[in-house]
């Protein structure tokens, strides 16, 4: 049974690292348990990665809509293979039960 957020984030095949980087603590809204910590970003960081996903956003509106619905339909089929990961993920996240 997955318990925290780096459970979710292994049994997935994410890397857990991000959890751990930073000084901000964030809670579980059940029971205000520690799920990770991640870092602030400074206003150079941010800048940097809007610049990257303005280009990135440039790119991928060039590419013909079959194949924007393909990598759309792969990404779904992929969610669906961690369903429960992610369910329990949403579940310590939001504080609701896997039901909903």
């Amino acid at each position: 049974m997955i318990t925290n957020a780096s459970d979710a984030f292994a049994a997935m095949g994410l890397d857990t690292a991000p959890l751990a980087g930073g000084g901000h603590a964030v809670r579980s809204p059940i029971d205000g348990a520690t799920l990770g910590a991640v870092g602030w970003s400074d206003a150079s960081a941010v800048e940097a990665a809007v610049t990257r996903a303005v280009t990135a956003h440039r790119a991928w509106r060039t590419v013909p809509a079959p194949r924007r619905g393909e990598l759309v339909r792969l990404l779904g089929d992929e969610l669906r293979t961690h369903k429960d990961a992610l369910g329990a993920l949403v579940t310590l996240e939001a504080g609701k039960i896997v039901a909903e």
